[in-house]
Order: structure tokens, then sequence, then C-alpha cells
């Protein structure tokens, strides 16, 4: 892979294990989100996808392994993938001066991130345990280029240090979006799946036409919304969960079809 996704760091022996405080901030979308994207890609994968993908991932199922991206990061030796889940920006630009800041980042981004295991995964000079671990990571970053806070300003932590309160309880803009909306529908997370993809021919061909730089800016469009509102009001109630819930919900199903897109081309 690219010098952000070195596979040669897995083959490394034992290794010192540690929890840092930027692992435990900005996880993304919570199981139940990633799960739910990684689903609902599964069922609009075409047969010739299907097939590669289990052949890459044996036993295991895209679902199952999407939050793999997000554990790795207690790793040390994986240290280096933590700035592939977001992409800092400031807030106020048009698309062209968030797409030449986006792909002009030094240290890599997420799109950086999800470009290279792409790449990683259409280049057959990789070997199958370097795509296996590069479409393990596409899977969760689709799903975290769809979350709004990961597209976002640097000085608060994509939202992690704008203080908020959901139905009187206290959080962060960031955890609202990762985890609070969803787990407040209480639903059961192989139940989300199927609520959120009812996406019709039309939406299906149209988002999955879309360059990995749109899923962002509408990402980067969302959180611009979701910053004024917290410095507007900070209290939010269930009228806040009702009023955002289509946002959520588009988020999640446009990130599963998109993956879906993304693996169907690569398999075609």
């Amino acid at each position: 892979m690219g010098c952000y996704l070195n596979f040669q760091l897995m083959k490394k022996g034992r290794l010192f294990v540690y929890i840092s405080v930027l692992s435990l901030v900005l996880i993304s979308w919570g199981y139940d989100g990633h799960y739910a994207v990684a689903k609902i890609a599964e069922n609009h994968l075409t047969p010739k996808a299907q097939l590669a993908v289990k052949s890459l991932l044996s036993h295991e199922s895209m679902a199952d392994v999407s939050s793999y991206a997000d554990e790795l990061r207690s790793n040390l030796a994986y240290k280096y993938t933590g700035v592939l889940h977001y992409v800092n920006i400031p807030l106020g630009y048009s698309y062209d001066q968030f797409s030449a800041t986006v792909k002009n980042t030094r240290e890599g981004n997420l799109y950086t991130g999800i470009m290279e295991c792409i790449n990683d995964l259409k280049n057959p000079a990789k070997s199958w345990p370097q795509k296996t671990f590069a479409l393990k990571l596409l899977i969760h970053f689709v799903g975290d280029a769809h979350q709004p806070m990961h597209v976002s300003r640097a000085e608060d932590k994509g939202g992690n240090a704008i203080g908020v309160t959901f139905l009187n309880s206290n959080t962060d803009l960031h955890s609202l979006w990762d985890s609070g909306l969803l787990d407040h529908q209480k639903i059961k997370y192989k139940d989300l799946a199927a609520k959120y993809d009812d996406a019709t021919p039309e939406q299906i061909q149209k988002w999955q036409s879309d360059e990995v730089m749109v899923w962002l800016w509408e990402s980067y469009q969302v959180a611009t919304i979701l910053y004024q509102e917290a410095a507007d009001n900070p209290k939010f109630d269930e009228k806040y969960y009702q009023d955002h819930l289509p946002v959520l919900k588009s988020r999640i199903e446009k990130a599963g079809i998109r993956l879906a897109g993304v693996l169907n081309d690569i398999y075609k």
C-alpha cells in the first residue's frame, strides 16, 4: 500500500496495545451505524462483487468487519491510520476551495485513505492479505465519509469540544451524531439496515455516480449547519431528533449504496 496504508506494519510480531484519547473521541457512527452501512452495501452488490468480497473476507461478512478500522487504532502500530478517519477543514469554503484543500493535504486524510484503499483493491500486484486489509478499511472509511462531523473543523476536534445537551443529558456534537441519535431510535442494529434501505433505482444510480469528493462535500455542508445550530442553541430536544432523522437516514443509506457502487465498479 501507499505511505498511509503500509501493509508491512501488519507483519510485526507482538505489539504494545494502548487506548488513546483520540481513539475514543473519534469513533464514527458507532457500531450500529457502521453495521447498517455495510449491510446495505451487501444488499446491493453484483454477483461478481459478492464473490470477490467473500474471497477476501472468508467467513466474515462486510457488516462483521465494519468497525475493524476503529478497533485497529488502539494498536500502536496502526496509529498512523488515525488521520484517515476524518477531514479537518475550515468552514465557509466553496466546492472548488474545499476540493483543492482536501486533495492537497500533506499528512493524509479520509479522502486519501479511501482512494488508496480503492487503488489497492484494483492493483493486481497487491497480495490477498493486502487487499483484505484495504477492503476492511474501505468499508469503514466510506461510512466515516458520510458522518457529517468527520468532515469538520480541527480546532474543536470535529465537534468533540462542542458541548451540547440532548434530552437534558450532557454530550457533545460529535458523539450525538456518532451514536446519540441512533441510540435514541431504539432499533436493533440488524434491523437498522432494513429500515434505511429503501432507495429507488434512480436514487441508486445517481448516488453511485457521485465522486468521493462529493460525498465529503455533502457531509461538510451538513456539518456547517450543525455547527450553527449548536451555536444558536445547544440544548436539543425531541424536535431536534425528529428534524434531523431524515438527514441521519440519508447519510447512512447513501454510504451503503455508494460503498456497493465502488465495489461493483472494482469487480465489474
